[in-house]
């Protein structure tokens, strides 16, 4: 399969191809290998033609012989003359000669003898030098390009890939692999690897027993090295809010027998843990920031959607006076009031309070709208409505272990009478000029007990004269005052506020309740009927 061409490479590093090794060491072996034959033989060269000394120069080791100069033209078995030279490593450097002519001949000699070791020496470490550093500069470089590799826009499991491509040629490595825990944390995938052809691979963590689940649960690395290779397993760590414990997954680095991992190679397969670590982390952000965003987008809906449930008020002034406002606390809530035209022109007004708030008691709110539409206009009777939205709801209710305060009252049509029946709400007045009457609770909230009949009262109303007053407690608590005063004082805005329409008292209140020292921690629903 040809490689993408969007797939960032490791500067500096082989292509893919198959390409034959330079000579010499290893990371591993050190100084094996004969010096850089172009500079070194120039040199000689250069030494014979400036000096006129004729020589042969071989390098002996375990490679076998190397001859590095040869100015005599003659076999080998046709000189007598020999020195040689032992070289630190143990390898051998011997020299023949032309017959010496005279004393000049021996000085040159002895230059060569002392020279021409300390030559070859110089050079087989500047070379060692050089393939370290090349080693070096891999290994930074690739450290470097890991972050780009990882952020190149290509799906994580193939950039993942291609830092392990890397990552096996700079450390000379058969394969590496990045192993992750699912998250279940009940199995251990083998995410990717070096190897395209490598296939995907569960281990089950209950079930199986080896050095890399040791290395996921402790979050520590493990160097295992037997005839079968070496290995070197690194625990992929969790960010440090990540809330659990052990390692998200491992790096496993291979190698073939008898070859082991020395300490910067521990150390450059850790770092590239680390960043993969850090990409999974990033995912894993950005997979959190795109379904927050998406639930706030859904929420968002849901508010407007929830607040296009409730009843315009406008709807009504052919009826009363009447102005409502409803302020979750959250995107959606468990607040809700309600508006009917019943038969006779009398007028239905409801206000109930969900236990909680959120979108579980918003979806109780919209439950219960829909099913005291349909209830009032079958019953009557306020008391007889409360009774079938309880037997509409209970068993939802019960299910989401959830309760709900509700008040409704009708008002007859030639306005001379206001019936009411109360489940557990305590915050419903009829204010009059002289006197204020609490709508008391009747019987106690919706889903707390069934009830085969629920009481039901009625006041005389005066038109013009009497306001209704419905509210929820998330009102008053935010009044600044204690809980037992806080009517007290929505009751003494509304008696200063007795000559404004409904719209005004009720931007009274809620300016009120502003001024507060709380924060709404609960929703704010009122409503107001003139």
């Amino acid at each position: 399969m040809p490689e993408p061409d969007d797939v960032p490479r490791l500067a500096g590093t082989p292509s893919p191809e198959p390409s034959e090794p330079p000579p010499g060491p290893t990371r591993q072996g050190g100084v094996a290998g004969a010096p850089s034959t172009d500079r070194l033989t120039g040199t000689l060269a250069e030494l014979a033609a400036s000096t006129g000394l004729r020589f042969r120069l071989e390098l002996r080791d375990s490679d076998g012989s190397r001859v590095l100069h040869d100015s005599l033209g003659v076999p080998d078995e046709d000189v007598a003359d020999h020195e040689s030279w032992r070289l630190d490593d143990g390898a051998e450097l011997r020299a023949s000669f032309a017959a010496p002519t005279g004393p000049g001949d021996r000085s040159l000699r002895d230059l060569l003898a002392a020279f021409a070791p300390a030559l070859v020496r110089m050079e087989r470490d500047l070379r060692f030098f050089n393939r370290e550093l090349a080693s070096r500069f891999g290994e930074v470089e690739l450290l470097t390009s890991a972050a780009e590799t990882l952020g190149a826009g290509l799906a994580l499991e193939r950039g993942v890939q291609h830092l392990l491509r890397d990552l096996a040629e700079v450390v000379d490595a058969s394969n590496a692999e990045v192993w992750t825990v699912d998250e279940d944390e009940e199995r251990l995938v083998r995410f990717a690897s070096s190897d395209r052809s490598a296939s995907r691979v569960v281990l089950d963590l209950g079930l199986h027993r080896g050095p890399m689940v040791d290395v996921c649960r402790r979050a520590e690395p493990r160097l295992l090295d037997d005839e079968r290779g070496a290995e070197l397993l690194v625990p992929v760590r969790r960010s440090a809010g990540h809330g659990l414990t052990g390692a998200l997954g491992l790096v496993r680095v291979r190698r073939a027998p008898g070859r082991g991992f020395g300490s910067t190679d521990r150390k450059l397969v850790a770092a590239i843990a680390g960043q993969i670590g850090a990409a999974f982390e990033n995912r894993r952000l950005s997979d959190e920031s795109l379904e927050r965003e998406r639930m706030l987008v859904e929420l968002e809906l849901a508010h407007h959607l929830q607040l296009k449930l409730l009843p315009e008020v406008a709807d009504f002034a052919d009826i009363a006076d009447i102005a409502a406002r409803c302020e979750p606390a959250e995107s959606v809530g468990g607040d809700f009031y309600h508006l009917f035209r019943l038969e006779g022109g009398r007028l239905g007004v409801m206000l109930g309070d969900v236990s909680s708030h959120g979108y579980s008691a918003g979806l109780i709110m919209a439950l219960t709208m829909s099913a005291a539409s349909l209830v009032v206009r079958e019953r009557d009777h306020p008391a007889a409505a409360l009774r079938g939205i309880h037997q509409e709801l209970v068993r939802k209710l019960e299910s989401t272990e959830m309760y709900m305060t509700l008040c409704y009252a009708v008002l007859d049509a030639d306005g001379s009478r206001l019936r009411y029946a109360n489940a557990g709400h305590p915050h419903a007045f009829r204010i009059g000029p002289e006197s204020a009457d609490r709508l008391e609770a009747l019987n106690p909230p919706l889903g707390l007990a069934e009830f085969g009949q629920y009481e039901e009262r009625e006041f005389a109303w005066t038109p013009g004269r009497d306001t209704l007053l419905m509210f929820t407690d998330g009102l008053s608590e935010t009044m600044g005052a204690d809980r037992l005063w806080s009517d007290e004082l929505i009751l003494e805005a509304v008696r200063r506020h007795a000559d404004s329409p409904s719209a005004g008292l009720l931007d009274a209140l809620f300016e009120l309740a502003a001024a507060g020292d709380a924060l709404p921690a609960d929703d704010r629903t009122a409503l107001v009927l003139k």
